[in-house]
């Protein structure tokens, strides 16, 4: 009685006894992981090796900025109590005593504000450093931003009427997938705030290169899977005998 032909799979399979598609993809492995563990991280820091934000030396804005919001401040100010005194004269909602201590507190809260607003300006300050931008204001509740290069996507430049007659910009540095600024600086004279966006730019395409070739030599695979001319197959033409 004859055996009945079994059917063939479709998809082919090598022979046991033939080992060399075994030991090509062995060493692509082992060459693959070799060069993983080979990259080089870095010693590992202590501690005391971190770099305190606080010490880090940062520069100072325009000193034509705090003058500048100085003097809006203040106009805007005297406007305020102008209005409120000539509405307390003219109506006399309240007796005179009364409306004279409001007046002198107004004026007292005016110049408190006022002053406070110069002092703020004047904590502004910023750094560019290797890999990142930092950014810190606040005078009584300070904040501190660190903006890395990898993660800057574009830089903008605005200014002003006001600004542009004390020749300042405000540099505003966007995030990959953020629409609002990660960092907006005040107070950048013009000039230097165009030649920190053209650093910043250029920084930030180094490193975008940079995280390239390193995912490269992390996972080679990924790359060499699109130019091995192995896993190219050529297509197969079935013959049909008629």
């Amino acid at each position: 009685m004859d055996t009945p032909p079994q059917p063939k799979s479709p998809i082919a399979q090598p022979p046991l006894n033939d080992l060399s598609a075994v030991s090509d993809t062995s060493a692509m492995s082992s060459a693959g992981s070799t060069i993983a563990h080979d990259y080089d991280h870095g010693p590992l820091l202590s501690q005391d090796e971190y770099i305190q934000l606080t010490e880090l030396p940062l520069s100072n804005i325009d000193p034509n900025y705090p003058k500048l919001l100085l003097i809006i401040s203040s106009v805007v100010a005297v406007i305020i109590i102008t209005v409120l005194s000539a509405f307390l004269l003219i109506t006399k909602p309240l007796p005179l005593t009364i409306a004279s201590v409001g007046l002198v507190s107004a004026m007292i809260l005016a110049v408190v504000v006022i002053k406070l607003i110069h002092l703020k300006a004047h904590k502004i300050t910023y750094g560019l450093f290797k890999h990142e931008m930092v950014f810190r204001e606040g005078l009584f509740w300070v904040s501190t931003t660190a903006l890395p290069y990898t993660r800057l996507q574009h830089v903008n430049l605005s200014q002003g009427p006001l600004e542009r007659k004390y020749n300042l910009v405000t540099l505003k540095c966007f995030s990959a997938g953020s629409g609002l600024a990660e960092i907006d600086l005040p107070g950048l004279n013009a000039d230097l705030a165009e030649h920190l966006r053209q650093h910043l730019l250029s920084q930030a395409a180094a490193n975008h290169q940079l995280l390239i070739t390193e995912a490269e030599i992390i996972d080679p695979m990924s790359s060499d899977a699109e130019t091995d001319p192995l896993s190219i197959q050529p297509p197969q033409q079935d013959n049909h005998n008629g």
